[in-house]
C-alpha cells in the first residue's frame, strides 16, 4: 500500500488542503500529530488507503481490538507523515531539455518549471543550475532506465520519426534503442567512447562519415546528426541481416561481425529482449 515518497507527499498536501477548507476550526501545524475523525461509511481499510498507511499501523497505534468495527465520531490517530524527498541541484548539459531532466529524476516538467520559475521550457542553457524537488537519483545503467515512466520529448521524437521514415525503419525500434543506449541524452558517453543519444562508437561514426555519407557529421554535439547516423546504421544492419529486425538489433549491440559468424552472446539476447520490452511497454501498436 505504500506508494512513492513523491506521491505520498502530494497526497498528504492534498489532505491538508482539504482539511483547511472543510473544517471550521483553526489550521493545524504540519508537524502536529495527525488524526482522522470517523464518518459514516468509513472503515479502517479506506482510512488506511486515504492516508497511505497500513491497517496494521492503525490497529497498533490506536490499540484497536476489533478492526472491523469503527464508529462515527471516533478519532483515529495516524502515523507521522513520511519525510518528503530532498531537493537536488542539477547542472544543465549541452542538448538537455526539461523533459530529459524530468525523466532522469522521475519528476514532472511542471515541477521543474515551478521550482525554477521557468516560463518557457525551451529557455534553459548549459551550465544553468536547476533545483529538482522530490528527485529520485537517475539509474546508472541505460537498461535500468526502462523502469521509469515512458519518455516524452516531442522535439526529439520528431527527429526519430523523420530519421526512421527516411530509412524505412520502425520508429518504435529506433526510439527503444536510443532509450536503452543513452536514455535519450546527448551528453552520455559509454565506456567504449560511444557518444550521445544512439551511442555509436567513434570507429563506427568515422566509417559512416567516410564510407556511407561521404561528408563529416557532428554526432558528438548535434542530436540531429547523431540520430541521423544511428538510423542509417540500423538500416544497413537490417539490410545485411536479410531484414531480420532482431538480428539487426543484436548487431547494433555486439557488432555485425559476430552476428554474421552465427554468434549471439547471452548479454546480446538480453539487450534484444530489453529493446522489445521497451517498445511493447512504451509504444505498443503506435509510432
Amino acid at each position: 500500500m505504500r506508494r512513492s515518497l513523491r506521491y505520498t507527499a502530494a497526497l498528504g498536501a492534498a489532505a491538508l488542503a482539504l482539511s483547511l477548507t472543510t473544517n471550521a476550526g483553526p489550521a493545524v501545524a504540519e508537524d502536529a500529530p495527525r488524526h482522522h475523525q470517523v464518518v459514516n461509511g468509513d472503515n479502517l481499510w479506506n482510512i488506511a488507503d486515504k492516508y497511505d498507511v497500513t491497517v496494521d499501523e492503525l490497529v497498533q497505534l490506536n490499540g484497536i481490538q476489533y478492526p472491523d468495527l469503527v464508529l462515527p465520531g471516533q478519532v483515529i490517530q495516524l502515523p507521522a507523515a513520511p519525510p518528503a524527498p530532498g531537493t537536488v541541484e542539477y547542472e544543465v548539459k549541452v542538448d538537455d531539455t526539461l523533459s530529459h531532466i524530468a525523466i532522469q529524476f522521475d519528476v514532472s516538467v511542471e515541477v521543474l518549471k515551478e521550482a525554477n520559475q521557468i516560463s518557457d521550457v525551451r529557455l534553459i542553457r548549459p551550465g544553468q543550475k536547476l533545483k529538482v524537488p522530490g528527485a529520485k537519483l537517475p539509474p546508472s545503467e541505460p537498461q535500468a532506465q526502462a523502469a521509469l515512466r515512458p519518455p516524452v520529448d516531442p522535439q526529439l521524437e520528431a527527429m526519430f520519426a523523420a530519421a526512421a521514415a527516411e530509412q524505412g525503419l520502425n520508429p518504435r525500434v529506433v526510439k527503444a534503442i536510443a532509450w536503452l543506449e543513452s536514455g535519450w541524452q546527448q551528453h552520455v558517453v559509454s565506456p567504449a567512447g560511444a557518444i550521445g543519444v544512439m551511442q555509436l562508437t567513434p570507429t563506427t561514426a568515422q566509417w559512416l562519415e567516410q564510407a556511407v555519407f561521404g561528408f563529416p557529421l557532428n554526432e558528438d554535439v548535434s542530436v540531429y546528426d547523431n540520430v541521423k547516423m544511428g538510423a542509417r546504421y540500423l538500416r544497413l544492419l537490417l539490410d545485411a541481416t536479410g531484414g531480420d529486425e532482431d538480428k539487426a538489433i543484436a548487431s547494433y549491440y555486439q557488432g555485425y561481425g559476430a552476428t554474421a559468424a552465427g554468434k549471439m552472446y547471452e548479454e546480446t539476447k538480453q539487450y534484444v529482449q530489453a529493446v522489445r520490452s521497451v517498445q511493447a511497454n512504451y509504444w505498443p501498436g503506435c509510432c
